[in-house]
């Protein structure tokens, strides 16, 4: 996957143009409706008790664990949008989301632009593979959810073969049969996540503190900083009600 971003980012950075990343956006709200897509590219909560357990509960290495994934997180995807934003114009973006917002019609708007056949399946091998590694790293957290869940409320201890039937089967069959519904998701996905890995942590450790006041370890910052996270979640959880009542413009994720 590294090295399909590689050629990648090398055919399609010199094609970029910068009046294209220099324009405007048509609404400057859809930033904000854009919001929650963008705060669930960086959904990787679900896998950190998994990264605790194969760190043995080091909460130093697991600390640089998380910055670290984040950041190489970040430059990548900062440079993924350079190359899309910059090699197409919003007009063409609109066209690719009224034609096809899927993963096929950016490929098909790359071939038409660059007229590389090359460039267009970089861009859908890279993008596949995104999908499939996304998948299989939240389906990890799923799995340890399931697990936990399993043994703590019905003290069953499954089998990992068991777990994995049942955390990837049923969102497979759901592919299969509604292939549409995973642009769907995205609206909603943002919402739910912002909910189970921010608002409702916050309420965890608030709650923690407050039954436990001498933790041997806590977070910096304090309750101000438990209050900012939490206002932030819950607007974010709000901006997909805020669209569906007309306040805030239609994006597709």
């Amino acid at each position: 996957m590294i090295a399909t971003f590689i050629v990648v980012l090398a055919l399609m950075l010199p094609a970029i143009k910068l009046d294209n990343l220099m324009a405007m956006p048509i609404d400057n709200a859809l930033i904000i409706s854009a919001s929650p897509v963008f705060f669930t590219a960086f959904g990787f909560h679900g896998s950190i008790p998994s990264l605790n357990k194969y760190l043995d509960g080091n909460v130093k290495a697991l600390r640089i664990a998380i910055l670290v994934g984040s950041g190489i997180t970040l430059f990548a995807y900062i440079l993924w949008q350079l190359s899309t934003h910059g090699l197409l114009t919003q007009n063409e973006f609109l066209q690719i989301l009224q034609k096809d917002p899927t993963l096929n019609g950016l490929v098909t708007a790359t071939l038409t632009i660059t007229q590389s056949n090359i460039m267009a399946n970089a861009v859908k091998i890279f993008s596949t593979l995104a999908l499939i590694t996304s998948f299989l790293g939240v389906g990890i957290g799923l799995l340890e959810c399931i697990e936990d869940l399993l043994k703590r409320s019905f003290n069953i201890n499954a089998g990992r073969f068991s777990l994995g039937l049942m955390t990837f089967i049923p969102p497979i069959v759901f592919a299969l049969f509604y292939p549409k519904g995973f642009i769907l998701a995205l609206g909603y996905a943002g919402q739910m996540f912002a909910f189970y890995a921010v608002v409702l942590p916050v309420s965890l450790v608030w709650k923690a503190r407050k039954i436990h006041p001498n933790l041997p370890y806590k977070v910096w910052g304090g309750n101000l900083t438990l209050f900012i996270v939490l206002v932030l979640g819950v607007i974010i959880t709000s901006i997909p009600f805020a669209i569906r009542a007309g306040y805030l413009p239609f994006v597709v994720g």
